[in-house]
């Protein structure tokens, strides 16, 4: 009897609050939307770009402060991470930031190629943008191939 209190009492804080997962910080936004965008380069599918959601409308102070970002897979799929962390995006308008790079050795040294144009990388240069005010399942194009000395 004693065991069974016991278990019923650790069952009902378990299930009414204790938070597994890690905290969130202050001021992290109530909403996340589920965000899946598609990137294609010539319209074939980009593989391992770093895909990064910047907020571009600041009226919204509560979300204002967090972006999103992922990484594609190898059919150039990204699912969006908050803070690293939690999966979604909060609402808002986005510029959307592609970028993917290579590296090479030649003659002993490590040279650093951009393989997408270098305006998808800025926030002040990339006409990609994109609004989440729900669920998101969208494909973008980030044009021709290209390989681009990277500037140290």
């Amino acid at each position: 009897m004693k065991y069974t209190i016991c278990f019923i009492l650790i069952s009902l804080i378990v299930l009414t609050g204790c938070n597994f997962g890690p905290a969130k910080p202050n001021g992290f936004p109530q909403k996340l939307h589920s965000c899946e965008l598609t990137i294609q380069q010539e319209k074939t599918p980009l593989q391992g770009a770093h895909v990064s959601l910047v907020r571009i409308d600041e009226t919204d102070t509560e979300t204002k402060d967090w972006g999103a970002g992922g990484l594609t897979n190898t059919n150039g799929v990204v699912k969006f991470y908050t803070y690293g962390k939690w999966e979604g995006v909060p609402p808002g308008k986005y510029k959307v930031l592609v970028k993917k790079n290579s590296l090479e050795e030649t003659g002993g040294r490590e040279i650093s190629y951009s393989l997408v144009d270098e305006k998808y990388a800025e926030v002040e240069t990339s006409p990609l943008e994109l609004e989440v005010a729900g669920k998101i399942k969208q494909t973008l194009d980030v044009g021709a191939a290209v390989k681009k000395r990277v500037k140290k």
